[in-house]
């Protein structure tokens, strides 16, 4: 596995910082502000502090886990939050969590911007991939990752999940 730089503190218009057990209540806020992927991934529209919790550690059980919040550049609030992976145990390959914006900051550019930096330093860290999966229920945004060069390669049923789409962007040096 390459080794890898600090990831970016920050993009154009943002700011990123690992989340900590301080930042859960702001993020109920942005989990809550998603009702319907709430729903599908939770199975309940409206998660508690304790879910955001679960979330976190859920995700960095992993090794080489990274749980990011974002927030614009001049703001304190917290806006969204992204989770990643260098290596997945159960594949090898660097995986994208999540990217979740509050629901008042979608259609911004954010996702993209957060993505685009992501993307980069993977690359620059000798990435050679990026995968993720899309809850079958929330394949609307299928589309944003195709736009943006992901492909489907694979759809798996997950005992947790249900049906899930996998994608994988290439990375060019």
């Amino acid at each position: 596995m390459p080794s890898t730089t600090p990831f970016p503190a920050h993009s154009a218009r943002l700011v990123f910082q690992p989340v900590t057990e301080h930042d859960f209540p702001e993020l109920l806020t942005v989990y809550n502000s998603n009702p319907d992927y709430m729903e599908f991934a939770f199975g309940q529209r409206v998660v508690t502090l304790q879910t955001v919790a679960d979330d976190h550690q859920d995700n960095l059980a992993f090794a080489d886990s990274y749980s990011f919040s974002i927030r614009e550049v001049h703001c304190t609030e917290i806006i969204g939050i992204a989770q990643f992976i260098l290596r997945n145990p159960q594949d090898g390959h660097p995986w994208l969590g999540l990217i979740m914006l509050h629901n008042a900051y979608q259609s911004h550019g954010y996702a993209r911007e957060f993505l685009d930096t992501l993307i980069a330093w993977y690359r620059e860290n000798g990435y050679t991939s990026l995968h993720l999966a899309v809850l079958e229920k929330n394949s609307r945004v299928v589309s944003f990752y195709e736009k943006y060069g992901f492909v489907v390669y694979e759809e798996r049923v997950t005992e947790k999940l249900g049906r899930v789409i996998c994608m994988k962007y290439s990375i060019q040096s």
